[in-house]
């Protein structure tokens, strides 16, 4: 097996564990908080239209592994913010998962081309951005410590800048290299706002006391 190919290997195991603390840290504290339901109904779509493109465009499952996994773990994600979330219009936003996943089995279904598949991985790139933008804003409006796991990102990050080096290096393909290169760097930014968003928050506690 050559180097190029532990690496996604790996990337895959770490994706197999890399939500499970946050589905865990929601369950153990009953608490969504920091959390943004459109961040992962965006991401649920950018990820799923990645998948499709790989799969159209015959590259090596390894490669676009985590992105399945990522799938299967966000709707256990969703389904958790929607019950705890009640604050939120639970039913309209349950009906919004379903017209999504429904369009998405659609689109799969009827074998798109790869030209359409193209053009909607550019979309992706903006869903992306959505879901990015959406948890950096859950996050700074958070007045409590985020219920946000951080080792996620960093596993994000690694899993980006790995499908980076394959998108640019192995599988020439530019479209997959923006939309790595794109999440790798929002992952940092959103890790070190994670951080400094705790910090903040511990040290007013302490000033309280």
């Amino acid at each position: 097996m050559e180097v190029a190919e532990l690496f996604r290997a790996s990337c895959m195991v770490l994706a197999l564990v890399a939500q499970i603390p946050q589905i865990l840290r929601i369950v153990k504290g009953w608490s969504v908080a920091g959390l943004s339901f459109n961040a992962y109904l965006f991401d649920l779509c950018s990820l799923t239209i990645k998948i499709l493109y790989n799969y159209r465009q015959g590259y090596d499952f390894l490669s676009y592994s985590p992105s399945v996994i990522y799938v299967i773990q966000g709707y256990a994600i969703v389904f958790l913010l929607l019950w705890l979330d009640r604050s939120n219009r639970t039913l309209t936003k349950l009906g919004l998962v379903g017209a999504v996943a429904g369009c998405l089995f659609l689109l799969n279904s009827e074998s798109p081309s790869i030209d359409t598949l193209t053009t909607l991985m550019k979309c992706a790139l903006l869903f992306s951005l959505a879901n990015k933008a959406s948890h950096i804003h859950s996050i700074t409006r958070c007045k409590e410590k985020p219920a946000v796991d951080s080792a996620q990102w960093i596993i994000y990050t690694y899993i980006s800048m790995v499908g980076l080096y394959t998108a640019v290096w192995e599988q020439r393909d530019s479209v997959l290299a923006s939309q790595h290169l794109l999440t790798s760097s929002l992952n940092v930014l959103i890790f070190t706002l994670l951080q400094r968003k705790r910090a903040t928050l511990t040290a007013n506690g302490d000033k309280t006391k």
